[in-house]
């Protein structure tokens, strides 16, 4: 009768199994951690998870309208709009109008929120610099590397192209 257990290191993925690797437990240590981190942002914003989800793109996209916060989100519209509403009464973003297509409105983070945001994520930032400073040139190579490898694995399961193309911004 043939064995059929996967090599060592390549058990598959099931539920609540806990990689063996230490690689693998830090991974999962830092995929928690960082929701953790969010979590604890919102609540000090006083948003709730899909709130603070619709910050996160506009801090890294920069301002959009809400369909294509919407799409971001994988909400409708409609939804995307109601997370503008509750985020704009927050004092976290306003809308704009465009200056050369009235009728569009885009959504633009307030200075504010983002500073609130950013000083919240400053001690974990500054961390991660030193952290980064004090590796190797050889050093880089590898995490760099294996970072690439493991942004391309999440990619991939979320969903998402490897390389975005160009988005138009609002």
């Amino acid at each position: 009768m043939a064995n059929s257990d996967p090599p060592p290191g390549q058990e598959p993925w099931r539920g609540s199994h806990t990689p063996r690797d230490p690689i693998g437990q830090r991974l999962k240590t830092i995929s928690m951690l960082t929701r953790q981190i969010g979590r604890k942002i919102g609540e000090n914003l006083g948003v709730n998870v899909t709130d603070m989800a619709a910050l996160e793109h506009l801090l890294i996209n920069g301002p959009m309208t809400p369909g294509q916060l919407a799409g971001h989100l994988k909400v409708t519209t409609a939804a995307a709009t109601q997370v503008v509403d509750r985020l704009e009464r927050a004092g976290h973003v306003a809308r704009e109008r465009r200056t050369n297509d009235r009728r569009k409105i885009c959504v633009v983070p307030v200075a504010a929120a983002l500073d609130r945001a950013f000083a919240q994520l400053a001690p974990m930032m500054n961390g991660l610099d030193g952290v980064i400073a004090d590796l190797s040139p050889a050093e880089r190579q590898v995490i760099e590397r294996f970072l690439d490898q493991v942004v391309e694995v999440y990619g991939t399961v979320a969903g998402l192209p490897t390389a975005s193309p160009p988005r138009p911004h609002c």
